[in-house]
């Protein structure tokens, strides 16, 4: 008897294959708008997470400190 694709038991490196597989497939099928529109609501809700401290290291981490305030002068209206 043949087992359902949901039945099948797969080892641990063949688990890191089906979602290596199914990341791949989903993201090639995606146009450069649903990326895009991906990536914005995973990072905003990354950042909902973050104190304001802790969104303050990461913009420094991910970008620079010259980068931060640009940002805070721009919020503040000084630019």
């Amino acid at each position: 008897m043949n087992k359902r694709a949901n039945e099948t038991d797969l080892n641990y490196e063949q688990f890191e294959q089906l979602k290596k597989l199914y990341v791949e497939t989903v993201v090639d099928s995606m146009s450069s708008k649903d990326l895009y529109a991906y990536v914005y609501d995973d990072m905003t809700n990354f950042c909902d997470e973050l104190t304001q401290t802790g969104l303050i290291e990461e913009v420094k981490y991910t970008l620079d400190e010259e980068m931060l305030e640009e940002f805070i002068k721009q919020i503040k209206g000084k630019i």
